[in-house]
């Protein structure tokens, strides 16, 4: 029953999944800057399925900056998060760290990048009036020696500053 063999595995998930995520500033790509008259919106989220949590901290975010929703208002505000994929600087040396944490059971840490793109845009009447496009960009590692560290950074909190501080940066653009 306490076959070291089956432990194995177990072992193996425990020490890979230890992780901490490193939070980057959102990075703008693009701004359509004009003024809108009113704050009160009709709110739309696409590609927030499986980010149901982080959909209500922007929907705070939103309504803390003065916005308030109707589904009446002539303006809606489209946000869009884009699951992007990350193509790393050196793979074959992201590869070989890969391999190395993988047979040091995480005592080397696996470092690995997440990105989302998050769009914002503000139309009135099916025009497009405002709105921006930013990169959120999540750094992780995942190992052993990570474990101290993974209270205290753990990648949901990080990408949950990443999306309000995307929306602080949309709101400041105005």
């Amino acid at each position: 029953m306490n076959n070291p063999k089956t432990n194995l595995p177990l072992l193996i998930i425990f020490f890979l999944f230890q992780c901490a995520g490193f939070y980057n500033r959102p990075l703008l790509l693009e701004n359509l800057n004009t003024n809108l008259e009113s704050k009160i919106v009709r709110m739309e989220f696409t590609g927030f399925e499986f980010y149901e949590k982080e959909k209500n901290i922007l929907k705070e975010e939103i309504f803390k900056s003065g916005y308030k929703e109707s589904p009446n208002s002539e303006i809606l505000l489209e946000t869009i998060l884009e699951e992007k994929n990350v193509f790393y600087k050196y793979p074959t040396l992201h590869g070989a760290n890969f391999i190395c944490s993988f047979f040091t059971l995480g005592i080397i840490p696996y470092y690995t990048i997440t990105e989302h793109q998050i769009t914002y845009r503000f139309s009135e009447n099916g025009r497009i009036s405002t709105g921006s496009t930013q990169i959120l960009k999540l750094e992780q590692l995942r190992g052993l020696l990570i474990l101290p560290f993974s209270y205290y950074y753990w990648p949901s909190v990080a990408f949950d500053k990443s999306i309000i501080d995307s929306w602080e940066t949309q709101d400041s653009l105005k």
